[in-house]
């Protein structure tokens, strides 16, 4: 293990794998901004010097870890898929059912209208189900892709501002070094 590294890192400071085998992308997140905090100041800049070898293996299981939360994302939607042909077929034997009752009390004389009642009733009920739970499955997954969204772009901002600092103090050495 390195020096400095914390316990369930690896030897470049790679962040504790899940027991699913996912690295989670904020932890990530707060490695590449801890490196940023340990890292060397440069004397009257605002600059600091990473270890590149850390900050390049940081960016490397990011790649891996953003692709691990949009296949997240998409889970939740396959299941949210899964859940309205659920709630459709459900509807549909409850439809059925309904008809079947319908047709029987239709059978009975003299009790027409109240099949009516009853079966017109039954399907508003299932249809007031049905678009309940189509928008608290509609609101989780925008909320679920909601916070991918701001991870992926808070993490790509940390991993620029990171690059510009990199680029800018390498810029600044290669003219020290030709002065």
């Amino acid at each position: 293990m390195s020096e400095g590294a914390a316990p369930g890192e690896g030897e470049r400071g790679e962040a504790a794998v899940g027991t699913d085998g996912t690295v989670d992308f904020l932890e990530l997140v707060d490695r590449l901004e801890e490196l940023v905090g340990v890292g060397k100041r440069v004397p009257f800049s605002g600059r600091v010097m990473v270890e590149e070898e850390e900050f390049l293996g940081l960016v490397d299981q990011l790649r891996v870890t953003v692709p691990n939360e949009i296949k997240q994302a998409q889970r939740v939607i396959r299941e949210r898929e899964a859940v309205i042909v659920q709630a459709q077929e459900e509807a549909a034997k409850i439809l059925e059912v309904a008809r079947q009752q319908a047709e029987y009390i239709v059978s009975q004389q003299g009790v027409l209208s109240e099949a009516r009642q009853r079966g017109e009733e039954l399907l508003r009920q299932v249809e007031a189900k049905h678009r309940e739970g189509m928008g608290q499955l509609d609101l989780y997954a925008l909320q679920q892709l909601t916070k991918v969204e701001e991870a992926i772009q808070e993490g790509m901002n940390v991993i620029m501002d990171a690059v510009r600092e990199t680029s800018t103090t390498l810029e600044r050495a290669k003219q020290s070094v030709g002065q």
